[in-house]
């Protein structure tokens, strides 16, 4: 198969700037079609296109390699004449415009005894015979043309790329990456515009919450990272967040703890070389993302934080995470805060954020980063990642014969439960573990999103408890019953 390479911003560097880009992009190029197992292939620059062939279909794989903006299936051809243009584009269309309307387009680079024009002409003489008529305007078919120099390149499918500027030309950015529909889609505009993207994902939640994220980013990292090994660095946050919760005022809890990553992403941005921080907020979205906060968080770190997606809303947000192809890796992601509170702070005062941050024993920072885990994305296959897990038990599916234990507190249960559930601290339900070991009971525990449960779950298993946790726990639920209301 041959392809044409259509070239967007490139074609407007300077010729010195250019070849830097181009030999970036061949270098993309060459990676996308040999991590997807293509080897035998040959490329040419055109300038201004690139021109391939290749023994396969590749062109949903190089419509994903940025600096693209668009992938053109040809039939090239040798030619002598312009009426040579014309014989081989009658037999090439004469099938494919037959009862419709046409017109013909033709772009001309290089020196040649007949322009655009005539060769628009010749060629709409030869297919008219076939076609129901000519239309210029609104064609039931173009037929596309490109003569550049001595050869022909007839346009036979078009696929639309993704432009930008190839990876590797601006540099290293470290993503504060947590799996959701946000940060994947800030690092893939990112990623469009030529920077490199490492991730930091901090951990709230257990390692089937983790798995999900690293899923996300394996897909991102597979599908889009060409040209670059991108990793992503797991860190520990429930020491942290557990030393927030016991000693920050209730309504700073969010703020600090985004302050603490902000730092902690700071650290591993200057070990790795990155030039910037990278966030999936958008103003507004959340508490901890007014304007006032953003700017406080952004006092705890020297580094320039970009924020791609900081005028989109959900909805514009979740249509690009469609496009890319991460929508449904995503959506099965918890959304996970352990500090989530009635009424946080949304015009923090930078003073008391840095007085409550005061409160907390720096060392947890460095101890969570010291036993930080490293992980090369684009070696990791994803049928390598987990998804599932053997104690989850779903809102529809909950055993009749089990004793629901809900660890939420006491407050939150008041407000609205599980018919028959019972609410106990963590501590009052590892106190029980064995009796319920003795009993043989099962045990289903939940949680306000599914993932303290996962941990406690573990440690009841270890105690010989048939112990499951509700699959995105309370919220779950809740949505659970509403739909069956609904339906």
């Amino acid at each position: 198969m041959e392809y044409l390479l259509r070239l967007g911003e490139l074609t407007l560097k300077s010729r010195r700037s250019r070849k830097r880009f181009m030999d970036i992009l061949f270098n993309n190029i060459y990676d996308a079609l040999e991590s997807n197992g293509i080897k035998d292939y040959r490329m040419i620059d055109l300038y201004g296109r690139v021109y391939l062939e290749v023994d396969r279909d590749v062109s949903d794989i190089l419509r994903r390699v940025f600096g693209l903006v668009g992938v053109v299936e040809v039939v090239s051809y040798e030619f002598d004449d312009l009426e040579d243009i014309a014989s081989k584009a009658e037999e090439i269309y004469r099938d494919i415009v037959k009862g419709r309307s046409f017109g013909v387009k033709t772009n001309r680079v290089g020196n040649h005894p007949f322009k655009s024009i005539d060769v628009n002409k010749v060629v709409g003489e030869r297919l008219l015979k076939y076609a129901s008529r000519v239309d210029l305007s609104s064609p039931d078919v173009w037929v596309k043309i490109e003569v550049r120099d001595d050869k022909v390149y007839y346009y036979l499918r078009e696929y639309p790329g993704y432009g930008g500027l190839p990876i590797g030309t601006e540099g290293k950015v470290l993503a504060l990456f947590s799996g959701g529909y946000d940060s994947p889609v800030a690092a893939w505009h990112m990623l469009r515009r030529g920077v490199e993207v490492d991730f930091i994902h901090f951990q709230l939640g257990g390692e089937r919450h983790f798995n999900k994220v690293l899923r996300v980013a394996v897909e991102l990292a597979r599908n889009w990272c060409y040209g670059y090994k991108p990793k992503i660095f797991k860190v520990d946050f429930r020491p942290i967040a557990k030393a927030i919760r016991e000693n920050v005022r209730q309504d700073y809890r969010i703020v600090i703890l985004k302050r603490m990553m902000y730092r902690a992403a700071s650290i591993i941005a200057e070990e790795i070389g990155a030039d910037a921080l990278v966030t999936g907020e958008s103003i507004g979205q959340v508490s901890s993302q007014t304007l006032r906060n953003l700017v406080v968080t952004d006092m705890a770190t020297e580094y320039t934080v970009f924020r791609p997606l900081i005028g989109f809303d959900k909805v514009e947000i979740i249509d690009v995470s469609r496009e890319i192809g991460l929508y449904e890796y995503s959506k099965i992601v918890e959304e996970v805060c352990a500090l989530v509170e009635e009424r946080p702070v949304i015009n923090a005062d930078p003073e008391i954020a840095s007085q409550e941050e005061s409160k907390l024993d720096m060392s947890l920072l460095t101890e969570s980063l010291s036993d930080r885990v490293k992980y090369d994305l684009r070696i990791i296959r994803p049928e390598q990642v987990p998804m599932t897990d053997e104690y989850a038990v779903e809102p529809s599916s909950i055993p009749e014969d089990a004793i629901i234990i809900d660890i939420r507190g006491s407050f939150s249960y008041m407000l609205n439960h599980i018919p028959g559930s019972i609410n106990m601290t963590e501590k009052e339900l590892l106190d029980k573990a064995d009796e319920f070991a003795r009993e043989g009971k099962k045990v289903v525990v939940v949680c306000p999103v599914g993932l303290d449960s996962v941990e406690i779950v573990k440690v009841l298993r270890e105690k010989g408890v048939k112990a499951y946790y509700l699959s995105g726990g309370f919220k779950a639920y809740l949505k659970y019953r509403k739909n069956i209301q609904r339906g």
